[in-house]
């Protein structure tokens, strides 16, 4: 999947969160601020700050 379409995937899925893609570092906002130079890294980090959003959004793929 390429990054644009990474990137608008997460906002729907994470829509509390602000989700950015800047000079290769991926960043979301919500209470708290993370970053990760990988996505795997911040999804990580997502699911340690807000698990209730990734269980939301595993239902949401479980959906279609």
């Amino acid at each position: 999947m390429n990054e644009p379409v990474t990137l608008l995937l997460l906002r729907h899925l994470f829509p509390h969160w602000s989700i950015t893609l800047d000079g290769g570092v991926w960043r979301a906002g919500g209470r708290v601020l993370i970053s990760s130079s990988h996505l795997e890294g911040l999804l990580d980090l997502l699911r340690v700050a807000d698990p209730a959003a990734v269980e939301r959004a595993a239902e949401l793929l479980e959906e279609r």
